[in-house]
């Protein structure tokens, strides 16, 4: 009896150990998983798209406008960034832009206009705020040749559209259009 009770101690002993690795295992691998999970839940969400894309439909509906055109074109910038409303002072119509971007409506926390190809703009994501440089090293490159419809735009450039309740998420800005592009018969 008393070998007996040596063996159920060491089998015991020995049992508890493997569950302990079993669990340990499942919480240094599998919990940073769902944590990584719930912070993209935030990424490119449906409802963040769409009101990205409003912003979008604003500033190519106010194309026409000098003050934006030179902005869009990004000259010698690698990316303009906006904090909340202050996009809305390139644009015509700047009463809409900032009922739009306001906390009523689409509560835009900050804007990143770049270049389409987001790869220059990966190795300055430690410039922006936390959230928002994990986002920027979250997206693909975005290359022209991976879209070769955007080859044949002018305007080859993204947007990143940060909101204040976390959402995160970015659109294309492309306008067709010609290089030599007029504002009120004055070339830009």
């Amino acid at each position: 009896m008393k070998n007996n009770k040596g063996f159920v101690l060491v089998e015991t002993i020995v049992t508890a150990v493997f569950v302990l690795g079993l669990f340990s295992f499942l919480i240094t691998n599998i919990l940073p998983l769902i944590g990584d999970f719930e912070r993209m839940m935030d990424y490119d969400s449906i409802e963040s798209k769409y009101d990205a894309h409003l912003i979008r439909k604003m500033i190519l509906k106010d194309s026409n406008s000098c003050r934006i055109e030179n902005l869009i074109t990004l000259s010698s910038r690698e990316y303009y960034e906006f904090e909340g409303t202050d996009l809305c002072l390139y644009l015509s119509n700047v009463n809409y832009c900032q009922k739009l971007l306001s906390s009523d409506f689409l509560d835009v926390k900050k804007i990143v206009l770049t270049k389409y190809d987001v790869s220059s703009l990966k190795n300055k994501s430690d410039s922006f705020e936390r959230a928002l440089s994990e986002y920027i090293d979250y997206m693909p490159k975005y290359n022209n040749t991976s879209a070769t419809h955007a080859s044949q735009y002018f305007y080859k450039r993204r947007l990143i559209v940060y909101f204040n309740d976390g959402r995160i998420t970015n659109v294309e800005l492309l306008l067709d259009g010609d290089v030599s592009a007029v504002c009120g018969g004055a070339t830009c």
